[in-house]
């Protein structure tokens, strides 16, 4: 801390994720024991045959020192801010703030990883500005690919702190819900310490193409459907549900939702008047066994191939109670995440052996993105016009070219601060500066519960490597061995342990056994050096030696 400088004046900002990476995003702001959390998400990782379902970011530092919990602030309804969300309140109880359909979102969140968790949710309004510890936070309308999201104007005692969240300036919203310019500006009028901004986009030049120009693509398709229209998309794209559900009321379809996500959306949607259709239109799937086909639209979850989701079960053409036909379309409208490339393009061939006609974003403009271009980032910038930029939610790459975006809209070069995970800003009346790293990471989720990334290395050493149980019985009494080495291998050699080199291996822990003698307590040990030994000499791999000693 600088000479002079008062503690309860000074602010750290430190992200926990979405530095450096597309996902996962968690920021922290604190100022003294306060500590303000905005976002709380996953990222899907790249490596699903692992068995991994999800990740989320490592949380050790909030733990560290006396801390008291204001709250977290969502964004918006995606899962890569709201996801991690039941793990986070797990751990640190604290209340819930977000718009209405973000809250939906995340009471659904909750419930559905929470294991009876319960919190408090407390809804936000933009213009209407509300008082946590010694920051007042202020929401602010922005338009982004599922309604209700916001950035966060919050007043600091090192000043004001602009987050973008997600967004994108769209002139035609498909809810007539604008984007919040005059607000912008006027907090930029007022005085900006920091902006924060999103740089997903920040390689693609000029602006971002309206959610609203999907219609008319979206009804060109339908109308030459002859059989079923699929659409997939993020169950939380509530604007890509209601232009799909518009199209096929026109053209006298009935909307169908599969999949437990989209079910589930489609009913939030309906409920809080974002899906306000005549009765009737949505339908379910009991319902539409009594439909013809060319009156059917089915919105499917699936479409980044995830494993056991309604359009990958449709594909492999084991779907219960759905079929695809040659005339049906389907259409993938969201942009393949990375890592996702090889399960969708799998998916898709999948769908076209069923006679499918398939669109995507690669072969028609079915998709639009929800984040800023380089000309709305900019315009951003010069709206705000603060004193201190950082770039978030990015790769490395999106964040050093937001950094040069930044300072050809006026940013003085050392005002720009390029962070990773786990690197704070600090500010105060002296100014900012970088601070020492804090711990960062990733946690695995899996079906059974929390792991780490050493879960996800001990399972890739298991496929390159193998297994080898190695099981002896000893003397109970003189401690003597009296049967074994028995080997028993699984990924690694023949699991019969007849083959030459299991044979040479049973030979040399015998001998290395023999020489411990009797009554020894080393002989699990000894068991696992010697084999692991024997396997790196001889065969040039490591498996995993799992000794096992019965006493009998």
């Amino acid at each position: 801390m600088a000479t002079g400088v008062s503690s309860s004046s000074q602010v750290r900002v430190v992200a926990l994720g979405g530095f450096g990476e597309i996902g996962l995003n968690l920021l922290a702001i604190e100022c003294g024991e306060d500590t303000l959390i905005i976002d709380a998400g996953v990222m899907f990782p790249e490596e699903r045959w692992l068995g991994t379902d999800l990740l989320i970011p490592e949380l050790a530092h909030l733990a560290r020192g006396r801390r008291r919990f204001l709250g977290v602030i969502l964004t918006h309804a995606h899962e890569d801010h709201i996801g991690a969300l039941p793990f986070l309140l797990r751990r640190f109880a604290m209340p819930v703030y977000g718009s209405e359909l973000t809250l939906a979102f995340a009471r659904r969140r909750v419930q559905d990883r929470g294991g009876g968790l319960s919190a408090s949710f407390n809804k936000i309004e933009p213009r209407l500005p509300f008082k946590l510890g010694p920051f007042q936070i202020e929401a602010l309308r922005v338009t982004h690919s599922t309604p209700d999201s916001v950035a966060l104007a919050i007043d600091t005692p090192a000043g004001l702190i602009i987050h973008s969240g997600d967004f994108k300036i769209d002139e035609t919203p498909v809810d007539r819900v604008a984007f919040d310019r005059k607000r912008f500006a006027e907090l930029g009028e007022r005085g900006v310490s920091l902006l924060l901004s999103d740089s997903t986009n920040v390689e693609r030049e000029g602006r971002s193409a309206s959610e609203s120009s999907l219609k008319p693509v979206l009804r060109e398709v339908i109308t030459r459907t002859r059989g079923k229209f699929f659409l997939s998309s993020f169950s939380s794209h509530i604007h890509r549900i209601r232009q799909v559900a518009e199209v096929s009321h026109e053209v006298g379809r009935r909307v169908v939702p599969l999949g437990r996500s989209m079910v589930q959306s489609t009913r939030i949607g309906i409920d809080l008047g974002h899906l306000s259709f005549p009765v009737g239109t949505f339908v379910d799937r009991n319902a539409a066994d009594t439909i013809d086909r060319e009156r059917l639209t089915f919105l499917a979850s699936g479409s980044q191939g995830e494993p056991l989701s309604a359009l990958v079960k449709i594909a492999a053409d084991s779907h219960p109670r759905v079929r695809l036909e040659p005339g049906d379309t389907v259409v993938l409208s969201s942009r393949f995440i990375p890592g996702n490339e090889r399960t969708i393009n799998r998916l898709i061939n999948q769908l076209y052996k069923r006679g499918a006609e398939v669109y995507y974003d690669a072969v028609a403009p079915v998709h639009v993105t929800g984040h800023a271009c380089r000309d709305e980032l900019s315009e951003l910038i010069r709206l705000t016009r603060p004193k201190y930029f950082v770039p978030i939610h990015g790769e490395y790459r999106h964040l050093a070219r937001h950094v040069s975006l930044a300072i050809e809209s006026g940013v003085p070069e050392n005002n720009c601060y390029l962070l990773e995970n786990g690197e704070p800003l600090v500010i105060d009346e002296t100014g900012a500066r970088r601070a020492a790293e804090v711990e960062t990471g990733r946690v695995a989720v899996t079906e059974a519960g929390l792991g780490g990334l050493e879960v996800l290395r001990e399972r890739q050493a298991l496929a390159r490597e193998g297994t080898v149980v190695a099981v002896v019985a000893v003397s109970r009494q003189s401690g003597e061995i009296i049967a074994g080495p028995n080997l028993i291998s699984r990924g690694f050699t023949s699991g019969d342990g007849t083959s030459p080199v299991m044979r040479e291996a049973r030979a040399a822990a015998a001998s290395d056994l023999a020489r411990l003698g009797t009554g020894t307590d080393e002989v699990e040990g000894e068991l696992k050096r010697s084999l692991e030994q024997f396997f790196s000499a001889e065969v040039g791999r490591c498996p995993a030696v799992v000794p096992c000693v019965i006493k009998v």
